[in-house]
């Protein structure tokens, strides 16, 4: 049975819950809430990150579960604590130091805490998919309520544009924002 959050009652898909917290803290510090704008937590980041892994090769799923536990064998040996227990700003020490490594091929088993080369290329995996977090269509699980692109003004999914809406210099913050579900409900409208 997948693990499920009772904070958030998210049935996890591929993550247990254990594995969930971690890349949670990791997108968190990747793209952070600050000053009232939403971050990764916010728009649910890691709901996108589970639903896409569970979907996808195992060697990505792999690449996931073995780079939780270096993470957090990593930081078991450094400070005593899992990733995810850590203060924001050890995780970003930790962050960085596995940012400055070197990545490798290999997604195998990790060999230990100094295996920085899995660590590496893991840390880019969950880099890129917490960028297609924030701004994917939110059917996807990510960019909660739109959040995303609120935050950098993009409108989603239209059909089209206006002449007004074209004109350089034009506040796309005023065109109200859609999904495709937005869409699909305005077809079968259209339809009935």
């Amino acid at each position: 049975m997948p693990a499920t959050n009772e904070t958030t009652l998210t049935q996890w898909r591929f993550f247990t819950e254990a594995e969930a917290e971690t890349v949670d803290a990791i997108c968190a510090r990747i793209f952070p809430s600050s000053d009232g704008k939403p971050g990764a937590r916010e728009t649910k980041v890691i709901t996108y990150i589970d639903r896409t892994t569970a979907n996808e090769e195992e060697a990505l799923r792999r690449c996931y579960r073995d780079g939780v536990e270096a993470l957090n064998a990593l930081t078991s040996e450094l400070y005593g604590q899992r990733f995810a227990e850590l203060t924001d700003e050890r995780q970003d020490e930790v962050l960085e130091r596995v940012e400055a490594s070197t990545a490798t091929e290999s997604t195998g088993a990790p060999e230990g805490p100094e295996d920085e080369g899995l660590l590496a290329t893991f840390f880019a995996l969950v880099w890129e998919h917490t960028i297609q977090g924030m701004f994917c269509d939110p059917q996807y699980g990510g960019n909660h309520e739109a959040l995303g692109w609120q935050l950098v003004g993009f409108p989603g999914a239209q059909w089209g544009y206006d002449a007004e809406q074209m004109r350089p210099g034009f506040d796309s913050k005023t065109i109200p924002i859609k999904t495709l579900e937005d869409l699909r409900r305005e077809l079968r409208r259209a339809d009935a």
